[in-house]
């Protein structure tokens, strides 16, 4: 798989763990090419490898790191069937400003910078299949709709990529469709206490944790679809609606 030039593969980012990796996988599973990205490794990682998945490391709040990364990419595939770019960076914003600056510039990197490179640097080798458009598909949050205060930097910036949407579904078509999937409260942290999961599934229409696999089919929908662009699927269980 090393030195085998790939075609019409979908590249996931962030697919290290968590719902990047079970992106990637149920992408395998389904008979996609996957190139699966991660910064860390990690078992996830080495379970996709084992799979036979293209694995790439890069950090992406590195912008150096984000054009070597685009570079490689563009040495093992001849051409792409898609970009889902799932890379994320959570926390809450430092009440340290100076501490605040560090992380817009890594959640913007990460956000925003990383997904235009990529974007821009791979639109003339994304290709659809039989005919129908390519696919760029943005993971974002729905703090984009109902912003958390204490995440301003994280849902700003996870805002600048909705808004990336929007601008580069009117830039890229009619050749590439570009989406985003807004998922909610699809896998708490191990950090998360009992008191605070009760709290989000108490906003929480459906009033259950998710999982990754809603996420997955909102993007599998997406790339099956040739007439959706510049649109957003929530996948949140209906907390967007009643989040305070």
């Amino acid at each position: 798989m090393a030195n085998q030039l790939l075609e019409n593969a979908i590249v996931v980012t962030g697919a290290g763990r968590r719902v990047g990796h079970h992106i990637a996988l149920r992408l395998h599973q389904d008979g996609y090419e996957v190139i699966a990205h991660y910064r860390t490794l990690t078992p996830e990682i080495q379970v996709l490898a084992n799979l036979g998945i293209k694995t790439l490391q890069a950090d992406l709040s590195n912008s150096q790191q984000i054009l070597a990364f685009v570079a490689t990419l563009k040495i093992c595939c001849k051409q792409f069937r898609g970009v889902i770019h799932n890379a994320s960076s959570f926390e809450s914003t430092s009440d340290n400003i100076e501490v605040a600056v560090e992380q817009y510039k890594q959640f913007f990197n990460i956000h925003m910078m990383a997904p235009f490179l990529i974007n821009q640097s791979l639109q003339s080798v994304l290709v659809g299949e039989d005919g129908a458009p390519a696919d760029i598909i943005h993971i974002t949050d729905i703090n984009v709709e109902n912003p958390t205060p204490d995440f301003d930097i994280y849902g700003s910036t996870k805002a600048g990529l909705h808004n990336m949407t929007l601008a580069l579904a009117k830039k890229f078509g009619p050749e590439i469709k570009v989406n985003e999937v807004a998922p909610g409260p699809v896998l708490f942290m191990e950090t998360h206490s009992d008191q605070v999961r009760e709290d989000i599934l108490a906003e929480t229409l459906l009033g259950i944790e998710g999982g990754p696999e809603p996420v997955y089919l909102a993007v599998k929908s997406l790339l099956m679809n040739p007439f959706i662009t510049g649109s957003s699927i929530p996948v949140d269980g209906g907390r967007r609606l009643s989040k305070r």
